[in-house]
């Protein structure tokens, strides 16, 4: 109802001027955004349900998933940040189908690209790359030629937009907007608004219940869904190590948990025993969001 895009979305990643070029109206591109953030949440369900993560068949991860991508208004634009989660969706998608798996240069490989293009679209998420290589490693022995096959992918998007700027004489300019000013230590770790504390209170709060579960995560799991859920913890690394090399911190930078926590808070969710406490917790988190998009609650 009340479209908006913040001032500093261009400065978190070129493409956002090729959205804008593309969709003009903020309302759509919103309408767009929430249509994402909807088959996200399924693609997440998916994954937890075919790789046999959670006790139980269930759509909590998504849910979950979509409270924290809605958590805030700041959150609810088409966001750079936003779109790049599909391809790292996809990414560790494919890392996850390796195990055990004779021939798997295709998973591997595809996994590269697909973090690469990530990193292109929110340049922050060139960290991740260190959670695909400890998650291929974790997965199962990797060798220097699944090593090879892995880097190959990483480097194929990053050639490809290289040649096609190169070959319509903007080089310098498009892959010079892709890195200039993007990566950097931040000045201030809080951003300097009335949500800056929330920003650090949430990140605090809810890789600490995450951090002090991960006993009951493993629990009775198989040595298989184990290493899954070590690799998302590796997810949750890699994005606090991007918080130190991104020179525009916003809240945005948020949503890069967005997608291990999605997945690892629904598990503390099912591990309670009534029912009717998920479902409450699930209610106040709906209302205190009301309050916050409604403007009801001011901070």
């Amino acid at each position: 109802m009340h479209a908006d895009q913040p001032t500093y979305a261009g400065d978190l990643s070129p493409f956002i001027a090729w959205v804008n070029e593309l969709i003009p109206s903020i309302l759509v591109q919103n309408i767009f955004a929430c249509i994402i953030v909807f088959l996200q949440a399924v693609y997440i369900n998916r994954i937890v349900v075919k790789h046999r993560m959670g006790i139980e068949i269930t759509l909590w991860p998504g849910v979950v998933y979509i409270l924290l991508c809605s958590m805030i208004p700041q959150f609810t634009y088409l966001s750079a940040v936003l779109i790049a989660n599909t391809f790292i969706l996809a990414a560790f998608s494919d890392i996850f189908k390796i195990y055990k798996r004779p021939f798997a240069v295709k998973f591997i490989f595809n996994s590269g690209v697909f973090i690469s293009i990530a990193a292109m679209l929110y340049p922050p998420y060139i960290a991740y790359l260190l959670a695909g290589f400890i998650g291929l490693a974790i997965i199962r022995s990797f060798k220097t030629k699944e090593m090879l096959q892995y880097l190959s992918g990483v480097l194929v998007p990053f050639i490809l937009y290289g040649s096609w700027t190169f070959y319509n004489s903007v080089f310098q300019d498009k892959m010079g907007a892709l890195i200039h000013n993007k990566f950097g230590f931040p000045a201030d770790i809080i951003p300097q608004d009335k949500y800056g504390y929330i920003y650090l209170g949430i990140i605090l709060l809810i890789i600490m219940i995450a951090v002090f579960s991960y006993g009951t995560y493993s629990m009775k799991k198989s040595i298989q869904v184990q290493k899954k859920i070590d690799i998302l913890f590796w997810m949750i690394g890699s994005a606090m190590i991007a918080l130190f090399i991104n020179e525009h911190l916003t809240l945005d930078h948020l949503l890069m948990l967005s997608i291990p926590l999605g997945i690892l808070l629904s598990m503390n969710l099912l591990k309670m025993k009534s029912v009717i406490t998920t479902e409450m917790i699930h209610l106040g988190v709906l209302i205190l969001m009301g309050f916050l998009h409604f403007g009801v609650l001011t901070l």
